[in-house]
Formats: C-alpha cells, sequence, structure tokens
C-alpha cells in the first residue's frame, strides 16, 4: 500500500509543528521555573501570595513557588485551610467566603502560630468559574509588622494621654495666620477628667485672661520675626507661662513651650506642649507684699544697695533711693514711671534686659553676678518676680549692688597689719 506523498508532507509538517510547540512549551516552563527561582533570593522578604483552591477546599496551585511564610508552607504541606486554622477561624473564613461578593473591599483577618509567633493575616476571595467548575482564588498578605506597629502606636498613644492626664499637660497647635489654637490633647480637670470645650479648635482668647493673651501674642510675634530671618525657629525650647481658665472659671497655670515650623505651601504652625504648674518652690514676692513702699525704702534704705521695679511694659514702677541718685536724680519719684532704658545706662539696660525678661516669662527668681565695666569691678544683679494671689507675674523687682576688688584688698591689708 503505497502512501501518497502529500500526506507524508503533512504528517512531518504537523510533527515538525508538535515539536516545534513542545519546545516553546519547555522554553516558556523553564522562563517560568527560573522567574520562579529567582524569588528564592527575596523569599525572606515576600508577604503576598495566591491560592487556589477547588470548591471543597482543596489546594490546586500556590503562586510564587519560594515564599518564605510559615502559613503558606502548612497550606503546602496540609493542602487545606481546616487542619490549620482554629475551629472558630475556619467557621469565620467560610462564612466570608459564601459572602465574598458582598464586601469585595473588605478583608478577611485571621492569626496563625502560637501566641509567642503569632503572624496575622489579611485574605480577599475571588469565585473563578470555568465551565462547570468553580475555584476559589485566594489573595493572602502577611501584616503581622503593620498590626504590631499599630498596636506599638495604640498603646504609645495610650500611655501619653494617661500620663498627660495624671500630670495635666497637654499638647496644642497654633496655626500662625488664622490663630486658630487646637488641643492635639484634651485639658483635664483636678480629677482628671477630660474639659469638654477642650477639643478640636478653640478661640484663644476665651482660654485665658486678656493680658495673658497680649503676652502671649507679643511673644509669638517676636518668634515669627525671629523665625522667618534666620529661616529656622532659633527659641525651641524658650517658654512662657500663662493661665487658662478651666472649669468654673478657676485659672490654672501652665508653662507653654513649644517650636515653630514649615508645613506644606510654607504655611507656618507653631506646636508644643503646655506643662501644668500647680506651685512653685520659691516664695516669690506678692503684689501686697509692696503696696506699703516707705516698709521697702526703709528695708532696702543701705547706700550701696540699689532697688527697682518695674512692669512688663519695662517702666519703673518705684525705686529706693540710692537707685535714683545712681542716676542723676535725688528723689525715687522723679524715676517712677520712666522706662529702665531712659533712667540707666546702656550697657546695664543690656544686661537687666535678659534677666528681667526671662523672670517675666518663667515666673522664676534669677541672679547673675561677674566683672563689670571697668576692671576690678564686680556687680551682683538678683531679679524676684512680684506676682498676683493668682500666681499672674505683673512685675519684677531688681536688687544689685557693685562691688570693688580694691575695697577687699585694702581690708585685707588693714587686718594683716592689725594681727
Amino acid at each position: 500500500m503505497q502512501v501518497s506523498f502529500s500526506i507524508v508532507v503533512a504528517f512531518l509538517f504537523l510533527l515538525l509543528l508538535l515539536l516545534v510547540a513542545l519546545l516553546l512549551v519547555a522554553m516558556l516552563l523553564k522562563e517560568n521555573q527560573e522567574k520562579q527561582k529567582a524569588y528564592t533570593v527575596f523569599s525572606g522578604y515576600l508577604g503576598d501570595f495566591l491560592i487556589t483552591m477547588s470548591k471543597d477546599g482543596r489546594l490546586l496551585d500556590a503562586t510564587p513557588k519560594y515564599v518564605s511564610d510559615p502559613l503558606y508552607e502548612q497550606i503546602l504541606q496540609k493542602h487545606y485551610f481546616k487542619p490549620i486554622l482554629s475551629e472558630s477561624d475556619y467557621l469565620r473564613l467560610q462564612e466570608y467566603v459564601r459572602g465574598w461578593d458582598a464586601h469585595p473591599d473588605i478583608p478577611f483577618v485571621f492569626s496563625f502560630g502560637e501566641e509567642s509567633r503569632k503572624n496575622w493575616y489579611e485574605l480577599r476571595a475571588y469565585m473563578h468559574k470555568r465551565g462547570s467548575d468553580v475555584n476559589m482564588v485566594l489573595f493572602l498578605k502577611n501584616v503581622t509588622i503593620e498590626i504590631e506597629t499599630s498596636r506599638q502606636r495604640d498603646q504609645l498613644k495610650d500611655n501619653i494621654d494617661m500620663f498627660l492626664r495624671c500630670t495635666g499637660d497637654f499638647l496644642w497647635s497654633l496655626d500662625i495666620d488664622s490663630r486658630r489654637f487646637s488641643f492635639i490633647t484634651p485639658l483635664v480637670d483636678d480629677e482628671g477628667r477630660v474639659i469638654p470645650r477642650s477639643m478640636g479648635v478653640q478661640d484663644l482668647r476665651l482660654l485665658m485672661p486678656e493680658e495673658d493673651y497680649a503676652f502671649f501674642e507679643k511673644h509669638l510675634n517676636k518668634r515669627i520675626v525671629d523665625f522667618r530671618a534666620a529661616g529656622h525657629d532659633i527659641s525651641e525650647n524658650r517658654g512662657v507661662r500663662l493661665r487658662l481658665y478651666g472649669e468654673n472659671g478657676k485659672l490654672t497655670r501652665f508653662a507653654f513651650s513649644g517650636r515653630l515650623c514649615s508645613e506644606e505651601n510654607a504655611k507656618i504652625v507653631f506646636k508644643g506642649a503646655a506643662r501644668r504648674l500647680d506651685m512653685l518652690l520659691e516664695n516669690p514676692i506678692t503684689a501686697d507684699d509692696v503696696v506699703n513702699e516707705n516698709m521697702l525704702f526703709s528695708v532696702f534704705s543701705f547706700p550701696d544697695v540699689r532697688v527697682f521695679w518695674i512692669d512688663r511694659d519695662y517702666k519703673v514702677c518705684g525705686c529706693n533711693q540710692a537707685f535714683s541718685l545712681a542716676f542723676g536724680m535725688s528723689f525715687p519719684k522723679e524715676v517712677e514711671g520712666k522706662r529702665l532704658l531712659e533712667v540707666v545706662r546702656p550697657k546695664y539696660f543690656s544686661m537687666f534686659h535678659g534677666i528681667l525678661s526671662d523672670v517675666f516669662e518663667r515666673g522664676l527668681s534669677k541672679a547673675w553676678k561677674g566683672p563689670f565695666g571697668v576692671e576690678k569691678r564686680l556687680l551682683w544683679f538678683n531679679a524676684v518676680p512680684i506676682k498676683r494671689s493668682d500666681g499672674y507675674t505683673h512685675s519684677v523687682l531688681g536688687v544689685y549692688m557693685q562691688l570693688d576688688e580694691n575695697d577687699f584688698k585694702k581690708a585685707s591689708t588693714n587686718n594683716t597689719e592689725i594681727l
């Protein structure tokens, strides 16, 4: 029986096509295998994988082939979810898969492993239909790091909230352009309960007395000028003490400290913390202590001790005669009402101003001593806050005296001769 030549040619041609097809399939399988092997280099960093399962929950396929993940390895070994998950998680998974189309954007979250080495996963489902067969395609993502990070953030927030509630402190933010003041954490009362009006954006003018707001505005404006000139905040640790209204109008003193920073669109924001000040350890002079000027003149009538006190505008409210005489005025009344810069010499004012402004802002006494002026001349200067009964510093008392090293040397020589 002779076979037609055309049939032989057709058979050879089909055989050639089959060989080419097999060769192409082999090449594609090898290339895919090489790609899969590439995952071995990064297997420790891969947390996403796809699982294809039959309708009865049996494993059909998994990709990529090389993933270093405990759940992935268990699925490859067991081929089913049931022996891997806890009974409650497996029942939840079945309910999730049955209603996957009702909530396609909501993942199924579950844990796997021991308590000490527990991993968390997100699972999303999709039903793939091929003829009469229906397979489940499951996308799983290891979210252990995200869950642990979220828990740490929540724990940190809880710790901060507990700390702030116990101390009465709070965090705040101020928009420089709009002057919108925001409580980042709420203000609490003496018993640690949140004051409802201290949530979100508030009008700063209604939170504190008018003089405190004026002082804060003056401080803030100076900080803004320095910030824009330098391009950054040069006074990050510098703070001011302000009073805020609490429940029933009760005033509570806080130390406000913060820093200026630029946000999007060159927007400047003032952010910081307010520390509650319940009691001061020092004994500052209060307003009632300085009402009787005759008493002060009697106490500070020493010829070498110079005393003055000024208000927040640096106007002299009073002084002793030693101070007035030192600057060419016979009586203290001639000094009262004048600005300190108009009375003292510039070298005195530059030194006084730094100390006095710090006392105004912090409400704490401050002292300075060291060489001043000509050689062998020493200056001792003390500044004390003068406060109202509610703790507001409205004036500062300055006391200073000059000493000459030569006076001590002469006294020492005289004592030597006597001995």
